[in-house]
């Protein structure tokens, strides 16, 4: 499906995504937009900007972007625009908005992962975000999303454990401890090794990030860093 294909996919949606009336085709109308968003937008926003500026011209492509965004966000999904990533953001407004119309929708529990903020830039940040991914696992521990908590959650370890060993040195994380943040590090990699191992036992999410956490997972094993962050740290 090409990027034009889907803005037309999420604007058929419209008469349900705006309508008053609460129903079961809305809750999954909700679900769709969000997938199709994060799908157009976060992982492949240059469909977007391809697909319009061929259809466009590269004169006006910018001008008739921002006419789409502003009509996708009539619909409520809400996309801003980073100008330092020079890139479209989608945050699950249409997940959010699922929550607050249905609280109690079967679908509620899969889309309050997705509301988890990631911690930034600070070691207080990151472990609140820990205890909220935490959380969710042990509320929610057989939906999918629970082993997208859990990855991260590893992921989250496995950068604190290169950040209080090999990367030692950012005040921001280390507690100014040597040793205590020696023996932190040291937990945090066994902490990341036993929920790599739990997400390739359960096999719950895609083929492709399992084969990056199999990956992962053996070369954290024998102590080898990683250039990938999943911490937030500007």
């Amino acid at each position: 499906m090409k990027g034009a294909s889907y803005y037309a996919a999420i604007m058929t949606l419209e008469p349900l995504l705006l309508q008053k009336e609460k129903s079961d085709d809305q809750q999954e109308a909700y679900l769709i937009a969000d997938k199709i968003c994060g799908i157009f937008v976060n992982d492949y926003d240059y469909l977007l900007m391809r697909e319009f500026e061929s259809i466009y011209g590269l004169s006006s492509g910018k001008d008739m972007q921002w006419e789409k965004i502003k009509a996708l966000n009539r619909l409520g999904a809400g996309i801003t625009y980073d100008q330092m990533a020079g890139s479209y953001d989608y945050q699950y407004a249409f997940l959010k908005t699922l929550l607050k119309r249905y609280p109690d929708s079967p679908h509620a529990p899969a889309a309050r992962f997705y509301m988890i903020k990631p911690g930034y830039n600070e070691l207080k940040e990151v472990e609140w975000e820990l205890r909220e991914l935490n959380t969710y696992v042990k509320k929610y521990p057989e939906l999918k999303e629970s082993d997208l908590a859990r990855l991260k959650i590893a992921r989250i370890n496995d950068n604190l454990w290169q950040i209080l060993s090999a990367d030692y040195g950012r005040e921001q994380f280390t507690g100014g401890d040597r040793d205590k943040d020696a023996k932190r590090a040291a937990k945090s990699r066994l902490t990341a090794l036993n929920l790599y191992k739990i997400v390739l036992t359960n096999k719950k999410i895609d083929v492709k990030t399992l084969q990056e956490v199999r990956e992962r997972y053996r070369d954290l094993k024998v102590l080898k860093q990683t250039n990938r962050y999943w911490i937030l740290n500007d």
